[in-house]
């Protein structure tokens, strides 16, 4: 290639030795903003994967807090519900759990003297009722009993029950019968 240059007269010779530093001057430039716009090309792809992975981990945490409140929304229609049908109301005082339990033992045919008690479960938000009376007759008088009570609408269950004797006879029951009732206070 030198032997072609040398055929070329000084003027031409320079001519081409000037478009040959330009050209390389361009070739250099061009590689060095190619060399540049590669690194920045992997600078914004990491970048874009961090924000991506960010969005995503943020997402997921925005779907969670959304599960979280639905489920705390129906927590909180669970806990209407529940005293609403479950639970008496403490404005009626125990008037109410008193009519209850009269109504319960009319339908079991029972007839006793009750000895009422009361407690606080939570402080000034659940008050329990306790509720003890000893029976005595036929098992199956005394399952009735305890069907009653179990089928009974409100929260109105057994507590305990000792038994006091059982070979009265085929079939005869005496025992001692602890109920409980809860009172929900706002």
């Amino acid at each position: 290639m030198m032997d072609l240059i040398d055929l070329l007269e000084d003027k031409e010779q320079r001519t081409v030795s000037v478009l040959a530093a330009v050209f390389g001057g361009l070739f250099l430039v061009l590689l060095i903003f190619r060399v540049r716009a590669c690194l920045d090309a992997g600078k914004m792809a990491a970048r874009r994967a961090g924000i991506e992975a960010s969005y995503a981990a943020s997402d997921r945490a925005r779907k969670s807090a959304d599960a979280e409140w639905s489920r705390w929304t129906q927590a909180e229609t669970d806990i209407r519900e529940l005293r609403e049908t479950w639970f008496y109301d403490p404005s009626r005082g125990v008037r109410q759990f008193r009519l209850d339990l009269d109504e319960v033992l009319k339908k079991a045919g029972v007839a006793a003297d009750l000895a009422y008690g009361e407690a606080d479960i939570v402080k000034d938000q659940l008050h329990r009722v306790i509720i003890e009376f000893n029976w005595q007759g036929t098992y199956p008088a005394f399952r009735h009993l305890l069907e009653t009570i179990e089928a009974h609408p409100r929260a109105l269950q057994v507590a305990k029950i000792d038994f006091h004797d059982i070979g009265g006879g085929p079939g005869y029951v005496q025992a001692g019968i602890t109920l409980e009732g809860y009172l929900v206070h706002e």
